[in-house]
């Protein structure tokens, strides 16, 4: 079954997604309550993302940029990926954590990424093995603008994306360092994947939320510094999905048409 089919047979119950934005920025964990939090900024749509309660509009922008709030790992963003891409989505921003691989990382270090390593399952249903998955450039390129305009310091470079937390190895690590690779989180690698054959832009922002000593060494998190930061980086990503760089060119949409997808 494709997505399209999926949105069909859910229009044919009476389905209505209300108004769907033009952009989306994935979160993971903890922004569901942080919106819910706001009313006056977020506004819920019940109607999109993994569930109700899970995907907020921003009033700022006029609901023209959206914020989806996700559990964790790629089968679980993919699949709601695919169905907004169907009503019309065309930029992605994924905004989350990872593990900071290089000895120097610090819990609530920023990292723009521009590649990763394919080291889950998501992304070979979609490319074929040899291909690299790569952010988007246009989109990564005014995220990290903002961020340097905002002041906000952070690296560029590749995360490593991996299906199984708690079975990579010291070697792993090791190796991923040596090779100038900086974080290690679940899901960059299959979001560029299917932006790639859905013809849609994706850019990924991580904070550090643990960071392996030197040498590698049982990671030590600080998860508060870690989403302080994530919740300072919103507002930055918000700018850039609804400024005029965003979108060269407005794309028609296909939603019409009341459950959660």
């Amino acid at each position: 079954m494709h997505p399209e089919d999926f949105i069909d047979g859910l229009r044919q119950t009476g389905w209505d997604p209300g108004v769907v934005p033009d952009a989306v920025i994935f979160t993971y964990g903890g922004f569901d309550g942080y919106c819910a939090s706001q009313p006056d900024a977020y506004t819920m749509n019940p109607m999109l993302g993994p569930g109700p309660g899970r995907f907020f509009t921003v009033d700022a922008t006029g609901g023209t940029v959206g914020i989806c709030c996700m559990g964790i790992g790629a089968p679980a963003v993919v699949s709601v990926m695919e169905l907004l891409t169907v009503l019309g989505v065309r930029r992605f921003v994924s905004l989350g954590t990872a593990g900071g691989l290089q000895a120097a990382h610090q819990p609530g270090d920023t990292i723009v990424v521009t590649d990763a390593v394919r080291d889950e399952g998501t992304s070979y249903h979609y490319l074929p093995a040899d291909v690299p998955a790569r952010a988007d450039e246009r989109l990564t390129s005014a995220v990290a603008r903002a961020l340097a305009d905002g002041g906000v310091s952070f690296t560029t470079g590749s995360t490593w994306t991996i299906d199984a937390p708690y079975r990579e190895t010291r070697h792993e690590v090791a190796r991923y360092r040596a090779e100038g690779v900086l974080t290690v989180e679940m899901e960059a690698a299959a979001l560029f994947a299917v932006a790639s054959i859905r013809d849609v832009s994706v850019a990924s922002v991580l904070v550090v939320d643990g960071a392996f000593g030197d040498p590698v060494d049982r990671p030590q998190f600080d998860r508060g510094a870690a989403y302080g930061r994530l919740f300072a980086l919103l507002p930055v990503v918000v700018d850039v999905l609804r400024g005029p760089d965003a979108f060269p060119e407005r794309t028609a949409r296909s939603a019409s048409g009341n459950t959660s997808m």
